[in-house]
């Protein structure tokens, strides 16, 4: 009788159970040890990186940017740690700023829960601000210098130069990578919304939204106390009513790009739609964006017995019911 042999094993079933438990150990050190690499914030890593990220990007696609730009060692982890989030595949499009490095893990939770890292920087315009001194406030506070970005004010002029008097001068909060078109469209729509609590006042003056915007931009160069713009806005609607020149130096400077002070006898010579000395009405376009102060004032001028006024070296506005009482005013006020 043959010997009953003892079954043949394979190979693995030769291992001993010390054998497995040394190789599942070596296992999760490597996946350990790669996990531990993988997610650490890469070392060339450039500070101040902006990544945009748009919509319908895929998941894949978003990671691949991520590495590309050295935010992230791995796209590979990346996925994964966004799954873990408990959003799947999704993160969200926009502009993220990334001022030092971070963790795989922290770059997921931000795109996650669309925290973009733009502080918002706070821009505020004076009423009576020109198209071309937003033009200079604008980068002086979005330069590259202070916040890493440098604002485009050459096509911020440009695109802002036919709605001078219908960008709404206030107080702006913006993230720093903020486009022209933006501010443009903000301050636009800004102005519609204050504009409309005086549209029933504007609706009773007789007067054009136009002719208003004008006439406010006019009174924010002329007098300073709302009650001082009443009653110039009276004086000025008189004098276009009754067909004679505003006679006003602010539109003028404005086409010159001088201030009042800097205008020349010369100056006021030059034929030009802005030159109220020659032209008759008010001037083709508003001369700065004025407040919702002087918007109102334009609405409601007082009614008084004055033709002419004059601001003396103080401030302190003087009105007269005469030219000969306006040329005592000057000699009195101004020694002219």
């Amino acid at each position: 009788m043959d010997p009953v042999l003892p079954p043949k094993r394979s190979f693995l079933e030769t291992i001993s159970p010390r054998v497995y438990a040394g190789i599942g150990l070596a296992i999760i050190c490597v996946c350990a040890a790669w996990l531990f690499v993988e997610s650490r914030p890469v070392t060339n890593f450039v500070p101040n990186t902006l990544v945009r990220v748009n919509k319908n990007m895929s998941l894949s696609s978003v990671g691949a940017l991520l590495q590309k730009q050295n935010i992230i060692r791995s796209t590979y982890l990346f996925r994964i740690a966004v799954t873990l989030s408990g959003k799947t595949s999704t993160v969200n499009a926009g502009d993220y700023f990334f001022q030092t490095p971070l963790s795989v893990w922290q770059v997921a939770d931000r795109l996650v829960h669309n925290e973009q890292g733009l502080t918002p920087a706070r821009v505020t315009f004076p009423e009576g601000t020109s198209v071309r001194g937003m033009s200079v406030i604008l980068p002086s506070i979005f330069s590259s210098s202070t916040t890493g970005f440098a604002f485009d004010a050459k096509k911020f002029a440009a695109l802002a130069s036919t709605s001078e008097g219908y960008l709404f001068p206030d107080t702006y909060f913006f993230p720093p990578n903020v486009t022209a078109d933006t501010v443009v469209s903000t301050m636009k729509a800004t102005f519609n919304q204050r504009v409309k609590t005086i549209n029933s006042q504007i609706v009773a003056s007789h007067h054009s939204l136009g002719d208003v915007v004008i006439m406010a931009s006019i009174l924010e160069k002329e007098a300073l106390t709302d009650t001082d713009r009443r009653i110039v806005a009276g004086v000025l609607w008189k004098r276009i009513a009754d067909g004679m020149p505003l006679q006003i130096d602010p539109p003028f400077a404005y086409a010159l790009g001088k201030t009042s002070d800097a205008l020349t006898t010369a100056d006021l010579q030059v034929d030009s739609p802005y030159n109220t000395y020659r032209h008759k009405g008010l001037p083709p376009t508003p001369i700065n964006n004025p407040g919702l102060e002087a918007l109102t004032a334009a609405v409601n001028a007082s009614s008084t017995p004055y033709w002419f006024y004059l601001s003396d070296k103080k401030g302190v506005m003087h009105y007269a019911a005469t030219y000969e009482g306006h040329l005592a005013n000057r000699a009195k006020y101004l020694g002219k």
